[in-house]
């Protein structure tokens, strides 16, 4: 086990009347920039020896926050979590904590085992809700992990029954739990606990979107050719991908919400689409679309936003994933960048003020 201790997200810009932007609780005032001193000596000497006494109880508030931040990587997830991005090679499988051992999950990752292995780290026992956001077998192949031996009470999946297979599937092993089904569609708006969240796609009002057609990769053109896996799992310029169910997730904290987005497999196509139809994208946290193919709209990001870009993606993968230009529009949007190949589990906890994220592999 190799667990890494949080990274925390920034906090507001300091006060540039508060100089150093310390609160001041207990502490007083921060430093106005310069002690503007032209009086009695005696007087600047009481100051030094208070500035002294702030300094000494400011290095003991580090030393007991360091304490605190580092006793959250010894237990599994922090208490508080509210995100989840699963190490499950190539694919997606996240989890959203909407109680006591319980979460929504979003994909299942192509690996059975390894989805059950990350939902018994997270603790989680209860499913109120499995959403498949597409057929593709590195987002379904793992619901029998999910499955084993936990309540799952419903299964939501896209409406774009491709691959066939896929569908089929999915549809034998609700069958076999004797777990109900249903469709996903864009104006949906559903809650449990603290978390609540409105599908943006796929929308029955929308003609499907073309995908552009794949064209041959050449080093020397720089061209990109799209590349399928047998059970259509990585291709680009995909159907099914662009059918992705798309989530726009509220958390409610103490001091405020934490926004997600959750992206699925989409590409430029439905990017552009749910952005024209949804121009309020911003999200404190971006799971980046299509495990960071290069395949993506720069407009998507640049509304988002996000705090936090989390991709779910294979080491050693065949397709490139994650593309250097994705990880740049991500950074460049203001994101903390995580990766499940490099980062293992990704979990994202806090409150909405003071998020934070830790790993573990």
């Amino acid at each position: 086990m190799n667990e890494q201790g949080p990274w925390i997200s920034p906090g507001p810009e300091p006060d540039p009347g508060r100089g150093d932007g310390l609160d001041s609780g207990g502490l007083g005032p921060g430093s106005r920039g310069g002690d503007g001193f032209r009086g009695d000596p005696n007087r600047s000497v009481g100051r030094r020896a208070v500035a002294a006494a702030l300094l000494f109880l400011l290095l003991i508030s580090i030393a007991a926050a360091l304490l605190f931040i580092r006793s959250q990587t010894v237990a599994w997830p922090p208490p508080d979590w509210i995100f989840a991005a699963c190490d499950v090679g190539q694919g997606d499988a996240l989890a959203l904590a909407v109680g006591p051992a319980e979460a929504v999950v979003v994909d299942t990752g192509p690996d059975p085992a390894k989805a059950d292995r990350c939902l018994t780290l997270l603790g989680v026992r209860k499913v109120p809700l499995l959403v498949l956001t597409h057929f593709h077998a590195d987002h379904i192949d793992g619901v029998p992990g999910v499955l084993k031996g936990r309540a799952v009470a419903e299964i939501e999946t896209t409406n774009d029954r491709d691959p066939p297979k896929g569908a089929s599937e999915v549809a034998a092993w609700a069958s076999s739990a004797r777990v109900p089904t249903s469709v996903a569609a864009a104006g949906e708006h559903r809650r449990f606990g603290p978390v609540s969240w409105d599908v943006l796609w796929p929308d029955p009002n929308e003609s499907p979107p073309t995908p552009p057609e794949p064209v041959h990769k050449s080093r020397r053109r720089g061209r990109h050719q799209a590349r399928a896996s047998p059970r259509g799992g990585g291709e680009e310029g995909s159907g099914p991908n662009n059918s992705s169910v798309v989530l726009q997730v509220t958390v409610a904290t103490r001091d405020g919400a934490v926004r997600l987005l959750l992206t699925g497999d989409i590409e430029p196509p439905s990017q552009a689409a749910i952005l024209a139809a949804h121009p309020d994208l911003a999200a404190d946290v971006l799971k980046v679309p299509h495990h960071g193919s290069a395949h993506q709209d720069p407009d998507l990001f640049a509304a988002v936003h996000p705090r936090v870009a989390v991709i779910s993606v294979g080491k050693g993968n065949t397709y490139g994933h994650p593309a250097p230009r994705t990880i740049a529009l991500a950074s460049g949007a203001g994101a903390r960048v995580f990766r499940t190949d490099d980062d293992g589990q990704v979990v994202v906890f806090g409150t909405a003020a003071r998020l934070r994220v830790a790993t573990r592999h």
